[in-house]
């Protein structure tokens, strides 16, 4: 590939955002990189008018833009997908609604091209300053990239492998059969249970902070809290797949299989933040102008009661899981 400009596949699932889909769209257009090396894939199985925008957007834009249409909710379903149809050196996968600057692509290639072993290469999301600001936004930054922020240019563990920004190299995911496990009960945690793989396959996850975009997608306590407990109830299955006896404890629910330092946190956490004491501690952290030290200590506490009560809330995942890698003959045969 000397001489020439890496090619990229963008794999964007979406549902029901056209108007925020169409300048993410937009956005990847706008690319400082040649537009016969990268093409963008919109995997849709929206009700709204996003397959009328994207077709509108595709008729004037100088890079190829396909809409795959699906019936599928889950996203992991509509990554295989792109991945199917894609033709890229690297896929890129991203959320809807992370908007890119124009040297994005840039910078995933760079990073590539510095290794020359395959790697996964995560780049940087943080929340929109377009999007409402509260004191808790100014604490919590989506994602904890704050637990990676001294890992520039570094490996990182596969816990950070999170597909909101983050590209491969296409043949290895298709010769190593590195896709998403398909056969999810909820939506969150399939691209961590790659990245499992993915690091275990003996391949690295790089990251780099310069490819970066902005979420833009409103968030304030309680939506943290309704995406905390949906974690939660992912953990039945990622626990299910992943052989790591240090997941529940990473990700702060309480088990008597976790360090004896962590059991004894976690109980005092349960007594101070419960389903009696958490509702009025969130009404009053929710309606704070300014934050305080007390507040930062407390938000964390209750984003944790709400990831234990959706663990403890969903039933126990399948006792025999195998990683299903579907229509891997059709990806395999149609690249």
């Amino acid at each position: 590939m000397s001489g020439r400009e890496v090619s990229f596949s963008i794999i964007l699932p979406t549902y029901n955002r056209s108007s925020v889909v169409e300048e993410t769209l937009r956005r990847l257009i706008d690319q400082d990189y040649p537009p016969d090396r990268y093409e963008i894939l919109v995997c849709d199985n929206s009700s709204d008018e996003t397959p009328q925008m994207v077709e509108r957007v595709a008729a004037t834009s100088p890079v190829p833009v396909r809409l795959l249409s699906s019936n599928e909710r889950l996203p992991a379903v509509k990554r295989n997908q792109g991945l199917r149809v894609a033709t890229g050196d690297f896929v890129l996968f991203m959320n809807d609604d992370v908007w890119v600057r124009s040297d994005f692509l840039r910078e995933h290639a760079a990073s590539h091209a510095a290794h020359s072993a395959p790697v996964a290469v995560l780049g940087l999301v943080e929340q929109s300053p377009k999007m409402p600001q509260n004191p808790f936004i100014e604490w919590y930054q989506p994602f904890a990239y704050q637990l990676i922020e001294d890992r520039a240019d570094r490996s990182v563990p596969y816990q950070f492998h999170w597909s909101m920004n983050l590209s491969l190299p296409r043949h290895v995911m298709i010769d190593r059969q590195l896709i998403f496990h398909e056969d999810w009960v909820e939506i969150g945690s399939e691209d961590v249970e790659l990245g499992y793989r993915w690091t275990s396959a003996g391949y690295e996850v790089i990251y780099n902070p310069r490819a970066w975009g902005e979420h833009y997608h409103p968030h304030d306590l309680d939506t943290a809290c309704r995406l905390q407990e949906v974690i939660g109830r992912g953990l039945r299955d990622l626990e299910a797949l992943i052989p790591d006896p240090g997941l529940l404890e990473r990700y702060g629910v309480f088990s008597w299989d976790n360090s004896p330092r962590s059991i004894v946190r976690g109980a005092a956490r349960r007594v101070l933040f419960n389903r009696v004491t958490v509702p009025p501690v969130q009404r009053r952290l929710g309606a704070l102008r300014h934050r305080n030290r007390l507040a930062d200590w407390s938000y964390w506490k209750v984003l944790l009661h709400y990831t234990n009560r959706g663990y403890y809330s969903a039933p126990p995942s399948r006792t025999t899981p195998v990683v299903t890698l579907p229509e891997t003959d059709r990806i395999g045969s149609e690249t």
